[in-house]
């Protein structure tokens, strides 16, 4: 029972004692050596590995002396507001150096990606145009890591800025299967524009504990009869056994959630039929919208929680605490596998959706004002070379490899998805599925993309504040009978602010903080007395 008891809580007390696991034997910081300040989402391994290899790498092969300073204040959604905050006071400064008047206008304009001269006030024209000619910083050199909206706005907004890699390294990028892809099924890997690139791929999936399963009744033995398929998270049986990790402070778990609305799109927009004009195009992928709205708020009440660490769903779905949850491929398939060493069998599995996830790109960027800008150029060059490559998925003690810590991210360079390369990885066999599933969903930018923060908003407010009365709506909804036994609570249940015809005009009326706050309390309101009429309407019926 001890044993059972001990294995159990060993993956929490992993990651709890990772800082002190993670002492540094071999990276050690030398008061004389060059400075390079990065600032990351990236967990401690992947910092060790990557500090550990290029202070080697620039050792042997430029015989210089570096030190990396690591800046680390939270996820992607915690960066994007402290480069966005620190880009404002260090412009500010340099605009007020100048004898300039600094305005709220000026604040809340000169990032403005979507500015044009012709309606801008010519003063806010003039500071964005003084601020892309600038060499404002903040102190940090790169950002390494992170999703490809929130890099692709900052890039857009100024704040990343060309790194010159297609002009160091064009091999990379030439003939009919560039090392280097631009991207694949419409998601972006390397920005046109040369201010960002992926460093690696992922993918967004479910990981379920078969033990877990069969106790609620699945057939394990049966690869159909499991929840390999977003669909599969409402299913009644699983009511207070899914994690999921919030998306308002997860960028990439907020990828994970538009996968899901992007898939029900298309699945909408193909039983349409096929030729349709545009007013019918629109008309499927609005409902599409409601349909994956509808979906999510049924995920949402068999959540148990909705947690701020997306490493947190696999830990307690391997400690048979959840019977399954959404995930990022790489925690789920590197906490499987650790379950599987630790206890002897499979208990856990991680399945990415058919049809059900794009592969996308963690990238990484050079920061304006970039004070070691030189030596950022040297970093980026060797996260997107091969020896840098293969510290992403290369066994540990793999010539080449980590030296610590299997990372467990697949590369994102098609040389490195070869025989010879798989043979010394820690997930060798998927290179060709990881290209396959690529191609097998297509990633339609025009339907969600501009809407990414919307999406983020609206569902901290559908399924994250207003999740008590999601849960005890879904939860008489189940014991009346299920939804097609109540189509009244249903309806009250699916009910949304707007459509997606007006999502455009919404995304726009939250730009501001304020404006957010106020509109992020309606939705809230909206969505509990919604969710109390569904509670009270299936509980009539059940009497």
């Amino acid at each position: 029972m001890l044993r059972r008891i001990l294995t159990a809580i060993a993956p929490l007390v992993l990651i709890i004692a990772l800082p002190l696991l993670m002492r540094r034997d071999t990276v050690t910081d030398d008061p004389k050596a060059e400075q390079l300040v990065i600032v990351s989402p990236h967990n401690e391994a992947i910092r060790w590995e990557f500090e550990n290899a290029f202070r080697n790498h620039c050792r042997e092969l430029h015989g210089r002396r570096v030190n990396i300073d690591w800046r680390t204040p939270g996820g992607t959604s915690e960066i994007v507001l402290f480069l966005r905050s620190s880009y404002v006071a260090a412009f500010r400064q340099e605009w007020q150096r100048q004898g300039k008047v600094w305005s709220a206008q000026i604040e809340t304009g000169f990032l403005d990606r979507r500015l044009k001269q012709a309606t801008a006030d010519p003063v806010v024209w003039e500071a964005r145009q003084a601020f892309l000619a600038s060499a404002a910083g903040c102190g940090i050199d790169i950002l390494f890591g992170g999703g490809q909206y929130d890099l692709g706005n900052l890039a857009q907004q100024g704040i990343l800025v060309p790194a010159g890699v297609r002009e160091r390294h064009p091999e990379w990028f030439s003939g009919p299967r560039p090392i280097l892809e631009n991207g694949l099924s419409g998601e972006i890997w390397c920005d046109p524009g040369d201010r960002y690139y992926g460093a690696c791929l992922s993918s967004f999936g479910i990981c379920f504990n078969l033990d877990r399963l069969a106790a609620l009744g699945y057939d394990i033995a049966d690869p159909a009869a499991l929840p390999a398929s977003w669909d599969a998270l409402a299913d009644p049986r699983l009511y207070g056994q899914v994690g999921v990790a919030d998306p308002s402070k997860s960028g990439s778990i907020n990828k994970c959630f538009e996968m899901i609305i992007q898939q029900r799109m298309a699945q909408t927009v193909r039983a349409a039929g096929p030729d349709l004009d545009r007013e019918q195009l629109a008309r499927a992928v609005g409902d599409g919208w409601a349909d994956a709205m509808d979906l999510i708020r049924r995920i949402g009440g068999n959540a148990r929680y909705f947690t701020f660490s997306a490493g947190k769903v696999p830990v307690d779905v391997a400690r048979g605490n959840l019977a399954t949850g959404m995930c990022i491929d790489f925690y789920g398939g590197t906490q499987a596998e650790w379950e599987e060493q630790q206890v002897g069998r499979q208990t856990m599995r991680y399945v990415t959706p058919a049809g059900g996830s794009s592969i996308s790109a963690d990238p990484i960027g050079i920061l304006r004002g970039a004070p070691n800008r030189e030596l950022a150029e040297l970093f980026m060059d060797f996260v997107l070379s091969p020896a840098g490559q293969k510290l992403w998925n290369y066994r540990v003690g793999e010539p080449g490899g980590p030296v610590q810590y299997a990372l467990r991210r697949p590369p994102i360079r098609r040389d490195l998805h070869t025989p010879e390369h798989r043979a010394r990885m820690s997930d060798g066999d998927t290179g060709d599925d990881l290209f396959a599933l690529a191609a097998e969903f297509e990633y339609h930018g025009e339907w969600t993309g501009p809407l990414f923060n919307l999406i983020r908003v609206l569902l901290r407010a559908m399924v994250i504040d207003a999740h008590p009365e999601l849960r005890r709506a879904w939860r008489a909804i189940l014991d009346a009978g299920g939804p097609e036994a109540v189509p009244e609570a249903m309806a009250a249940l699916r009910r949304l602010p707007f459509e997606l015809k007006d999502a455009a005009a919404e995304n726009q009326a939250i730009q501001l903080p304020e404006d957010r706050v106020f509109r992020t309390r309606a939705w809230g309101e909206f969505f509990r007395a919604s969710y109390l009429e569904a509670e009270r309407l299936a509980k009539a019926h059940a009497r």
